[in-house]
């Protein structure tokens, strides 16, 4: 599987690197919120709790913790997102005993696979609905972050009917998929829409997806009294 997750990492990579998207990240007013959100979920990738009976495999050998995904893209957009990931993908693999085999398939499931599935929702969400700031926090933050999860999980069960467990590293327990994928999705939908909302009111600049004028319907020249 290592061929494959490197074929569809590096596909998925150039396409991010593609365009002047990422370059974003480098902007001076943005940049401290990239280098603390790498670090942060390079913390939150090496957190994870066990319920008790539960196969260690369960995800990928993935437990309870936060992804992330769906909020990077939510702040910078797919692109940005995808880049940000493979750095903390970088940084985990340095510091923990993943051999490539393991940062690729963590790359690929736990930040391409939810990146792209939060991207669709949001587009679906901002076509659906008026631009309102409740709407980007619920939609943009919590809807999207529950599917960023749900929709990769459901793909996984499916690929392991098609694969030995061995291969895939999945647990053929349908019983911890059902319990994961319920309070991994509440819990990653949660924690995106809480963090999404505080850094719109207090640190609006380090979400540049959010725009004033647009969701807050804030008039681009103040209005001259007679």
């Amino acid at each position: 599987m290592t061929g494959v997750y490197l074929v569809l990492s590096g596909l998925v990579l150039g396409w991010a690197l593609s365009g002047a998207h990422w370059r974003i990240l480098f902007k001076p007013t943005v940049l401290p919120s990239v280098v603390g959100g790498i670090l942060a979920l390079g913390l939150a990738w090496n957190i994870k709790a066990n319920m008790s009976g539960m196969a260690a495999e369960t995800l990928v050998g993935l437990s309870f913790q936060f992804f992330g995904a769906s909020l990077l893209v939510a702040m910078y957009g797919v692109r940005p997102a995808i880049v940000m990931l493979a750095f903390v993908t970088a940084l985990v693999a340095l510091v923990s005993s993943w051999g490539i085999d393991q940062a690729l398939k963590q790359f690929f499931i736990l930040g391409v696979l939810p990146a792209i599935t939060a991207c669709g929702a949001m587009q679906i969400i901002s076509k659906l609905f008026p631009k309102h700031l409740f709407i980007f926090i619920l939609g943009h933050g919590y809807v999207a972050g529950v599917l960023s999860v749900i929709v990769p999980g459901v793909i996984l069960m499916v690929a392991q009917q098609t694969m030995l467990p061995t291969v895939a590293g999945l647990s053929m327990d349908m019983t911890d998929w059902l319990v994961t994928l319920i309070i991994l999705s509440f819990t990653e939908g949660s924690l995106s829409g809480m963090l999404l909302a505080v850094f719109v009111i207090y640190r609006p600049n380090w979400v540049p997806r959010f725009d004033d004028q647009a969701y807050l319907k804030i008039p681009s020249e103040p209005t001259k009294m007679p």
